[in-house]
């Protein structure tokens, strides 16, 4: 089923990834946080949050997600906010892969994983696979291991999955946020549209 019901609840995570949230002073990179697509001044903002182990996920990454770029990030309507909500270790570690790689890889690594989450997120070696990928991007193996091994580094992006769960009640992958209201399940094309278009200026409304 992949309409708004068909979400997945997430397993709980070992203990031992939320030590992550004990934040040393100095971490070896940037911390992950948020990373937006489009204009900063777009009129509406919209949030998932998403897991890369997800399926819906990557249902909404590589078939709906071109069209709303098209549609409303590229003609400047629409800011679209990616924040992690890992489901599971693997998905922790593909995004500290994805936001070691950097700001401007962030995007097509995203693509890239999701592209080809079935042939990597449920391997024997999932991290196998996410060293190619990273390899792909130019991020050197080295620096890959010094992010997985960073707890600063895991515990932030484990921060936005527990802030989404107290602050707005997140519980699935993937789930919306817009107009103030979450949505959970894959967003067809069609109900995004409905969504997004009453939070438009009517002049700007496709």
């Amino acid at each position: 089923m992949h309409d708004a019901m068909a979400w997945r609840r997430r397993p709980l995570l070992p203990a031992l990834l939320l030590s992550g949230l004990a934040l040393r002073a100095q971490a070896q990179a940037p911390l992950p946080g948020e990373r937006a697509i489009g204009r900063a001044d777009a009129p509406v903002t919209v949030v998932e949050f998403h897991s890369l182990t997800c399926g819906n996920c990557a249902r909404f990454h590589n078939d709906v997600f071109p069209r709303i770029r098209a549609a409303f990030i590229e003609p400047g309507l629409v800011r679209f906010v990616l924040r992690d909500f890992p489901l599971d270790r693997a998905a922790l570690d593909a995004a500290a892969m994805v936001h070691c790689a950097g700001p401007e890889r962030f995007e097509p690594l995203v693509s890239l994983v999701y592209a080809q989450k079935e042939n990597w997120a449920h391997s024997a070696d999932p991290r196998a696979a996410l060293r190619r990928y990273a390899a792909l991007a130019g991020l050197p193996g080295e620096r890959l291991e010094q992010c997985w091994a960073d707890t600063a580094f895991l515990g932030a992006i484990m921060r936005m999955r527990l802030d989404a769960e107290r602050e707005h009640g997140v519980n699935a992958t993937p789930s919306f946020l817009i107009g103030g209201r979450v949505h959970r399940g894959v967003l067809e094309f069609d109900r995004f549209a409905a969504l997004v278009r009453p939070l438009l200026p009517p002049a700007a409304r496709p």
